[in-house]
């Protein structure tokens, strides 16, 4: 077994796992509805969701690039273009998941009214995924996402840099920038009116800023795993002729790895799905066994 085949085989593991993983966030969401029901949740619930569709999508083209890595010729199937749009969107809608998280607690802070009504707040939501799903679409209507010249999978087109900077400055960058703005505006926010402020409300104060803060750091965990694909990009840019064919698929992988311990990590940051998880451990170790009674036996006599 070589190399490529190896590395094709982990992300196809991996990405089941992710799945695994956002699958059971989701239903733990869904099964303690009456506790996790309110909007801090449902955020975190989103991020989920999108870990979920992006595992899905990285575990199809495993699976494809596992299929065709069999011939010498692989026929490309016409949805490879559109999986790699939706890796694009995927990635992205988990990236920006992490402005709304942050969004929310600035505007519990501050106490502006943008989202105080039901609508609204579902409409930010709403708003975030058809962003994702519309930016990268003229990338892939313009047929700029083709098959890798040196792999059997789809992406955006790599000796298009303008392409692969607006694509990824738009998935990343917006989020990073996004965070310490909001990060720093609270700091800001913080300083000046703290000496207004009882001891109490310093404490929900702190609490709320320790909440973006840990955010900052779940993207900054995704942003460092990311370091690795941005070297072998940079490297395909500018000389594709060092590296062996198929090792594009690493891009895929590395990508994949982080999402499980961030769900994780989230859903120990989010006090109402943390009391449901510890909850169901308790009911699934300490659960009481149904008992079945043993049957009675008649025994029927006949006269002799």
């Amino acid at each position: 077994m070589d190399f490529t085949s190896i590395i094709n085989r982990l992300y196809i593991i991996f990405s089941s796992w992710d799945f695994c993983v956002a699958f059971a966030f989701l239903t733990l969401a869904l099964i303690y509805r009456h506790r996790c029901f309110n909007y801090p949740t449902l955020l975190a619930c989103n991020t989920a969701f999108a870990v979920l569709f992006n595992s899905a999508n990285h575990f199809s083209i495993g699976i494809y690039m596992l299929i065709w890595d069999q011939y010498e010729n692989p026929k490309i199937d016409s949805l490879c273009s559109l999986r790699a749009y939706f890796h694009h969107s995927s990635i992205a809608s988990i990236h920006h998941s992490f402005i709304l998280l942050a969004l929310e607690r600035f505007c519990k802070i501050r106490n502006l009214t943008l989202l105080k009504n039901r609508y609204r707040k579902i409409s930010m939501v709403l708003i975030q995924w058809l962003f994702d799903f519309t930016f990268p679409l003229p990338v892939f209507i313009t047929g700029n996402m083709p098959k890798v010249q040196s792999e059997n999978a789809c992406f955006v087109i790599l000796t298009r840099p303008d392409l692969v900077l607006v694509l990824a400055g738009t998935a990343f960058l917006l989020t990073d920038i996004s965070l310490s703005i909001i990060y720093r505006l609270l700091i800001r926010h913080m300083r000046q009116i703290s000496s207004r402020l009882n001891n109490n409300q310093q404490m929900k104060m702190q609490r709320d800023l320790t909440v973006v803060r840990r955010i900052v750091l779940l993207n900054s965990q995704l942003a460092v795993a990311g370091i690795p694909v941005l070297i072998h990009i940079t490297l395909i840019l500018i000389r594709s002729d060092l590296l062996p064919p198929r090792t594009t698929r690493i891009i895929f992988f590395m990508a994949s790895l982080p999402l499980s311990p961030m769900l994780i990590i989230l859903l120990y940051f989010t006090p109402d799905l943390r009391q449901s998880c510890i909850e169901c451990g308790k009911k699934l170790k300490f659960g009481r066994l149904t008992r079945i009674a043993p049957a009675q036996v008649t025994s029927l006599n006949r006269p002799k």
